[in-house]
């Protein structure tokens, strides 16, 4: 049996009309546009692609027709034929060239071409076959991309230019500003002033810090256009390292960071040594900025082998996320860029630190574990300049390091003391970033009544003056503005948000200046903190920042700022915002006082409404008693009494008459007077009990007419939030609270909503907290405080007002709620006698209990509104 694979069929040959037929539809539905030419380069045919490309009806007109016939330029045709010739002429293919060519329609189409030669059986070539494809959209993109690139690079190299030359600008005031100020500061240090000296010393930091910016920044310019140079030098890489750490070495003790140094013996080395000095301060500066107070920065040479060396800063600090490590040497990079980081810089530092180890032909590598520290190493090599001098000592300042280190080490910010306005707190020696705030970022925390500030007064005193909050990381900037501020105002400071948020609550300011990037709570998490608090919420605040931009100023505004600050300010400026903000807090006092004094009078016409209804009812239990009393006059027995004396006229008392006249006669006319007396005196009697009732009438039908009046709204409830109305009686009664020194304590649980008159809810909480802040007797040494809480209790709301002062005795409970009742000197008894009709009115109860203090704790129960869900049941 044979194997199929060697059976071969032997194919039934076509008709040659129909393999033309076969070869005109494979090459008309071939993909592609495809083309053929005799040696002279003459067409022979093509598909219709190809056709329609040329603005051919058919394919078949372009028989007998050159490139020079068809739409392309005369360029384009040239450029064809040529390509065509060599292909021939070689014998070989020529694949994938890149040509332009216009078509019909005057469109520009880039065409990827491939020129294969036609040979015959000899292998000679009597021809060409070509086709192509548009690539007209991938080369479009291609050259927009290389558009794009060289746009970059123009402006990346423009911005270099810029910067090397507004660095250069820069760095000729800022030395002739420099300059002078330290000599100044050497040679007169004596003969300043305090005030004077210390407002040079802290022109001379902020001039040095800057100087060191635009250093970075012409440093950068450089590195980025490829123009910087290493001019390199011998130097004893041991004994320079270890004369620059000499100098920095009192300024990291004094900041509470001991730094210390190990090495080999290095030697002498070729270094460019302002590159090198650069990499050391850098790394240095970052550790001992990210270490924590107390902890050990160490710096390390070591010979690798003959061609290299290792310096490394290992550092004990906060240390890096793994997936933040590939970031730090991009340049203008971060680790923490938000409002919130806690360091200042311009991200440049390691991005040098890597550009001058490359052009000293070296590499950086880092490590780093979160918590436990950052080792930065820098391998450099270790070539010696051949007959150079193996002893080579650094430039000093007095025989130790150059101006770089001199510069930087001047730039620092002075020590931190504290400067809280009174006793450091616990953990003052904690690090800046591990400090926590006494409780969590909320809306609601209780305000400590031993701080809070007095109604603020015209400056004299100067415990009269008002109350400044300053929060800034810059220790410069708070020095400044403290400089500026402590003759006319009391101080406090803080240096994030979460230090000012508990200097807030220990002394709640009158106005806040603030910066806006700050570590761990920035000046807007600040401001949205503070404007969430019901009773702090009117305190004013003044953002500081360094942007400028309308978008900055707005977001600021909006999110509850109420001035905005732009740095660099004048002296003047700041002083002329904040004793407008002083104003405006006097104002908010003002406007509190008389809101108060408002809902007092407010609550005062509920009462009387209650009065009315009460007096009305006693003048018409009058009236219905004058009533009877002329009823009863009109039944009198008198009128009988007379007839019956009249039948009795023979006989009675003894009546003394006329001489003569018979003692019957002499009865008979002193009855008679006195019964004339008698009716006198009942018709008299009448006529003034109809007057009463005649007046009762006319107070009822006026009581009447004002119930009618005041009650027109009275009564109308609706649904109501406890915990809302209650956050509303402290927006309008609250600083009454701050002012009277009563700290306030708010514990709203999540309870239903209840049907109830706002008004009268809203009088009831302005009697219970005026009663509680009124049982605290003047001058008394415990803390005084209040505390509102709400609770759901099955299908009841509960709200209780709660004190710490003397209480009600358990025997008077029961009597604060009668009309007219108190325990208080100087008050009137109404308030109590209000509330507790009104809560029957919605349906509720009012009952008074011990507090946890010996204070008294007045509870509210409220029915839950129809159809509500409890939510703690």
């Amino acid at each position: 049996m044979s194997d199929p694979k060697e059976r071969k069929r032997t194919p039934s040959s076509l008709p040659e009309v129909h393999k033309e037929q076969l070869f005109r539809h494979i090459v008309s539905t071939f993909p592609y546009s495809i083309w053929w030419k005799d040696r002279n380069c003459v067409y022979l045919g093509t598909n219709e692609m190809s056709a329609r490309g040329a603005g051919l009806s058919s394919a078949d007109e372009i028989v007998g027709l050159t490139d020079y016939d068809l739409p392309w330029t005369a360029e384009e045709a040239e450029q064809y034929i040529r390509v065509d010739k060599a292909v021939m002429a070689s014998g070989e293919p020529m694949l994938n060239i890149e040509e332009t060519q216009r078509q019909a329609d005057g469109s520009q189409r880039y065409l990827l071409t491939c020129k294969v030669p036609l040979k015959d059986e000899n292998g000679e070539v009597f021809g060409i076959l070509g086709s192509w494809t548009d690539i007209t959209d991938r080369k479009l993109t291609e050259l927009a991309l290389a558009r794009a690139k060289d746009e970059a690079e123009r402006a990346n190299n423009a911005k270099s230019d810029f910067l090397a030359t507004v660095s250069h600008e820069l760095r000729t005031p800022l030395t002739l500003i420099l300059s002078p100020l330290e000599r100044l500061l050497e040679t007169q240090h004596t003969a300043l002033p305090g005030d004077v000296r210390d407002e040079l010393e802290l022109i001379r930091r902020n001039t040095a810090r800057l100087l060191n910016v635009v250093s970075d920044l012409l440093d950068f310019s450089k590195a980025e256009a490829a123009r910087m140079e290493v001019d390199w030098e011998p130097v004893d890489v041991n004994r320079f390292t270890s004369l620059m750490l000499s100098d920095i070495r009192p300024s990291a003790v004094a900041r509470g960071r001991t730094l210390a140094m190990t090495d080999d013996a290095v030697g002498v080395v070729l270094l460019d040594r302002y590159k090198y000095e650069r990499i050391l301060l850098n790394l240095i500066s970052n550790a001992l900025k990210f270490s924590h107070p107390g902890g050990h920065v160490e710096v390390a040479l070591r010979a690798l082998d003959d061609a290299s060396f290792e310096l490394s800063v290992r550092d004990e600090g906060i240390g890096i996320p793994r997936g933040e490590l590939g970031k730090l040497f991009s340049k203008f990079t971060q680790v923490d860029g938000s409002v919130k980081r806690r360091y200042e810089g311009t991200g440049l530092g390691l991005s040098l630190v890597k550009q001058f180890a490359e052009l000293m032909r070296g590499s950086v590598a880092i490590e780093s574990e979160v918590g436990q520290g950052t080792t930065v190493r820098v391998r450099l090599p270790r070539a010696v300049e051949d007959g150079g001098p193996r002893d080579a000592e650094p430039e000093s300042r007095s025989e130790n390091s150059t101006a770089q280190t001199r510069r930087w080490l001047s730039s620092l910010p002075p020590v931190e003391t504290w400067s809280g306005g009174g006793e450091p707190e616990q953990d003052a020696g904690a690090p800046r970033g591990e400090r926590q705030s006494s409780r969590p970022p909320g809306p609601l925390p209780a305000l400590p009544a031993s701080c809070l500030p007095a109604p603020l007064a015209s400056p004299g005193a100067k415990a009269d003056r008002p109350l400044l909050l300053l929060v800034d990381d810059n220790p410069d900037m708070r020095q400044f503005m403290r400089s500026l501020l402590s003759p006319s105002y009391r101080l406090l400071e803080a240096t994030n948000g979460l230090e000012a948020q508990r200097l807030i609550e220990r002394s709640p300011p009158h106005v806040i200046v603030s910066d806006v990037m700050m570590p761990l709570m920035s000046g807007v998490e600040l401001i949205a903190w503070l404007k969430a608090h019901p009773v702090l919420r009117h305190v004013p605040v003044i953002l500081v920042t360094a942007r400028a931009d309308d978008e900055a100023v707005a977001s600021g505004l909006d999110g509850g700022a109420d001035e905005y600050l732009v740095k660099p300010f004048s002296p003047r400026e700041l002083l002329a915002r904040v004793r407008s903000m002083v104003r405006l807090y006097r104002s908010y006092q003002q406007l509190g006082a008389e809101q108060a004094e408002i809902a007092r009078h407010s609550g005062m016409a509920q009462v009387a409404m209650d009065v009315l209804h009460s007096v009305g009812n006693t003048l018409s239990s009058a009236g219905v008693t004058a009533e009877l009393l002329r009823d009863r006059l009109s039944r009198s027995r008198l009128p009988r009494l007379s007839r019956a004396l009249a039948e009795l006229m023979g006989g009675g008392p003894e009546v003394a008459g006329p001489a003569g006249e018979p003692r019957s006669e002499s009865l008979r006319r002193y009855v008679e007077l006195a019964l004339a007396a008698l009716e006198q005196e009942q018709a008299e009697t009448a006529a003034d009990v109809e007057r009463v009732r005649e007046q009762l009438d006319v107070i009822r039908d006026a009581i009447r007419a004002q119930e009618r009046y005041a009650y027109r709204n009275a009564y109308r409830t609706e649904r109501l939030s406890v915990g809302e109305v209650i956050r509303e009686s402290l927006h309008v009664h609250g600083v009454a609270l701050v002012n009277a020194r009563v700290a306030l304590r708010l514990d709203l649980r999540p309870a239903d909503d209840i049907v109830a008159n706002r008004h009268d809810l809203l009088t009831i909480l302005y009697n219970l907290l005026d009663n509680a802040r009124a049982a605290f007797g003047e001058g008394e040494a415990r803390e005084a405080w209040i505390e509102l809480s709400t609770w759901q209790d099955g299908a009841e709301v509960c709200c209780a007002v709660e004190d710490n002062g003397p209480g009600v005795p358990e025997g008077a409970r029961m009597q604060v709620f009668q009309y007219g009742f108190t325990t208080r000197e100087g008050a009137n008894g109404i308030g109590l006698h209000f509330s507790a009709n009104r809560m029957r009115s919605f349906g509720g109860s009012i009952r008074i209990e011990d507090g946890r203090e010996g204070g008294a704790r007045v509870v509210l129960t409220f029915p839950a509104a129809p159809g509500a869900d409890a939510r703690a049941r």
